[in-house]
């Protein structure tokens, strides 16, 4: 039974309802329900938990020191086993998306291969933050047809991603400094917080395009404050709340796309 719980654990469902939350939500949107969005949300799923299982595989030895609690660290589960499970799901992630249409099929082994890249290369924080927001952003045409507004909503959660991923990192910069990696330079947090701030701006182009309708509107407004509010917070070397903004941000953006016509 721990042993259960540890692997449950090592699937880091928020972060997993996340990647798989916007899915369901722009696929069913985009082709109802049907095989289509099924095969697509499974892969997704199947994708987003190989992910971590490769990843905390992959990272076993600087969480023995930062995140001692996590499962491989206390020995729940072996090393051997998180790859190999991760292995599993990814060849299941890619044996479904395979029934998809081929340009769906093709985001996926992009996203597959963006997201193995950010954990096998050690990239240094920008441009780990610019992958990792990429492929938040993918996730929109892969779920529905990469047509203009999709493209839109896609960077309007991305480029959230950005100025999320450089302030984790300064959160995280004294667990750093004990592995002996660099924290990110100080001036990136001008690159995070510029990034929420023209987030804040590109949320309206979908209604000046005449692409959304009016639904569209009261939603984005939360996504246009929490953004603001992220950049000067960032701005300011406040990151702390970065998470729970972010929140509000994605959730209310998810809203107003749902809303405002997918």
């Amino acid at each position: 039974m721990e042993e259960l719980k540890a692997f449950a654990k090592l699937m880091r469902p928020r972060h997993t309802a996340q990647i798989v939350g916007i899915v369901v939500i722009v696929s069913i949107a985009s082709h109802g329900v049907s095989k289509q969005s099924l095969y697509a949300i499974i892969s997704a799923l199947f994708l987003s938990i190989a992910i971590y299982f490769i990843d905390d595989a992959y990272d076993y030895k600087s969480d023995q020191i930062v995140h001692s609690q996590r499962p491989i660290p206390k020995g729940l589960i072996t090393i051997r086993q998180a790859y190999l499970a991760g292995a599993i799901l990814l060849s299941l992630g890619i044996l479904f998306a395979s029934m998809l249409p081929f340009y769906q099929f093709v985001i996926f082994l992009v996203l597959s291969f963006i997201a193995n890249a950010i954990i096998f290369f050690n990239f240094k924080s920008i441009l780990r933050a610019l992958l990792t927001a990429s492929f938040i952003g993918a996730l929109f045409p892969f779920a529905a047809f990469p047509e203009l507004k999709i493209v839109l909503y896609g960077l309007i959660v991305a480029l959230p991603h950005v100025g999320g991923s450089i302030a984790k990192d300064f959160i995280h910069s004294s667990g750093d400094r004990i592995q002996g990696l660099k924290p990110p330079p100080d001036w990136s947090k001008y690159l995070a917080s510029a990034a929420f701030f023209l987030c804040s701006a590109l949320v309206w182009l979908p209604k000046i395009l005449n692409l959304v309708n009016w639904f569209y509107v009261p939603p984005i407004i939360a996504t246009h404050i929490s953004c603001l509010m992220l950049g000067v917070r960032v701005l300011k070397g406040h990151y702390q709340k970065v998470y729970f903004y972010g929140a509000i941000g994605m959730l209310s953006s998810l809203a107003a796309f749902l809303l405002g016509g997918i």
